[in-house]
């Protein structure tokens, strides 16, 4: 039973945030980090001194309490009850929640469409693979997937999948891991409440798909996203991916004893093989599909130009999958690095990039049940 089992970083398919798109520079990150403050605040039972005070700061950087916000605002203020902030007529604002209990609202990030050119040159990177199994990260949610399967695989390349799942993580911003499958998905189980010393291990999910091939067999895949390093690189980063790493692990080796011999774990890890957030995934025979022999040495990364500093998407297959791993290959054409190598014909500039990742993907043959 022959398989091909693809991982892609989509960037998102329709809508993404207006901070994370290409220049927007320290700006947008500085509203990511703000993003994240401001809704970390915004969900205490009681508000501080201090929480007022970060909270008065930051709006005066976006405005939150005003009459008309700018409307280019990149992180804006949806409340559906209640007040947060007062604005007296002479203009001085204040807190006037005393927790989250007297009001009802979040903090959001502004988003941007996503160009036609850019979404059809997604489709085009899947199509020109042509995967039996995709794994799918950075998602807005399953309608998005759902849409994108059906009006752009199906409407423009004939080519979708009869599967298709997406379980909400972990990030508010709308950034999910799914799946896309010629294939029966068979269950389902998330990780999203995972915990390690009191806080939530992933950053989305590191959900189980188990999916039943046509010969009876099945195979476990765990879509992932590991927290970036976006933004730097600190020991709370670091430490967040080795907690991953070490959960993520877990979970694969246990769906190998319980469910099928047949499991791997992919998608976008955010730190290269040798990283010590990593090692845990490859313990006891599991391996990165870079270790055969098709893979390609000049250029091993997966991300940029390809450097083997830019390796940061894996598809990390137990001991009984490596065995059935027959080819691997990576799908550079829909990311803009001219000089470096020929795009496709639609990808004319980094606007129109499918990703900045490239599509990493494995052959198997998985003999009959």
């Amino acid at each position: 039973m022959k398989v091909r089992v693809a991982s892609y970083n989509l960037e998102n398919l329709f809508t993404r945030p207006t901070a994370m798109q290409e220049g927007a520079g320290q700006t947008g990150q500085q509203a990511i980090d703000d993003h994240a403050r401001l809704n970390a605040i915004a969900g205490k039972p009681s508000y501080t001194d201090a929480d007022k005070a970060e909270l008065l700061r930051l709006d005066k950087r976006y405005k939150f309490s005003s009459l008309n916000p700018p409307a280019n605002a990149l992180v804006y203020l949806n409340k559906v009850r209640g007040q947060l902030f007062k604005r007296t007529r002479a203009g001085v604002v204040s807190v006037v929640a005393a927790g989250v209990g007297d009001w009802t609202g979040w903090f959001e990030l502004r988003r941007t469409d996503v160009r036609w050119p850019a979404i059809f040159n997604t489709a085009r990177v899947v199509t020109e693979v042509n995967p039996d199994i995709l794994l799918c990260v950075e998602v807005e949610n399953r309608p998005a997937l759902q849409r994108f399967n059906e009006q752009v695989l199906r409407g423009e390349f004939h080519h979708d999948f009869p599967f298709v799942m997406v379980i909400d993580g972990n990030d508010s911003r709308g950034i999910d891991v799914g799946i896309l499958s010629r294939f029966p998905i068979t269950g389902i189980r998330s990780h999203v409440d995972d915990q390690a010393d009191g806080k939530l291990i992933f950053s989305r999910d590191c959900p189980e798909y188990v999916v039943q091939l046509p010969n009876g067999q099945l195979i476990v895949l765990c879509p992932n996203h590991f927290k970036s390093k976006r933004g730097g690189n600190d020991l709370d980063a670091q430490e967040r991916r080795r907690a991953q790493g070490i959960r993520a692990a877990g979970i694969a080796r246990t769906a190998k004893d319980q469910v099928s011999p047949f499991v791997l774990i992919g998608g976008d890890l955010n730190d290269t093989p040798e990283s010590e957030a990593l090692q845990p995934l490859f313990q006891d025979g599991w391996h990165d599909i870079q270790d055969h022999a098709s893979y390609p040495v000049d250029r091993p990364g997966t991300f940029g130009t390809g450097r083997p500093s830019d390796k940061i998407d894996y598809l990390i297959m137990s001991p009984e999958l490596r065995a059935a791993l027959t080819g691997t290959g990576v799908e550079r054409r829909g990311s803009y690095h001219p000089g470096t190598w020929e795009a496709f014909d639609t990808v004319t500039g980094k606007a129109d990039e499918a990703s900045d990742h490239h599509l990493i993907w494995a052959d198997f043959d998985i003999g009959p049940a």
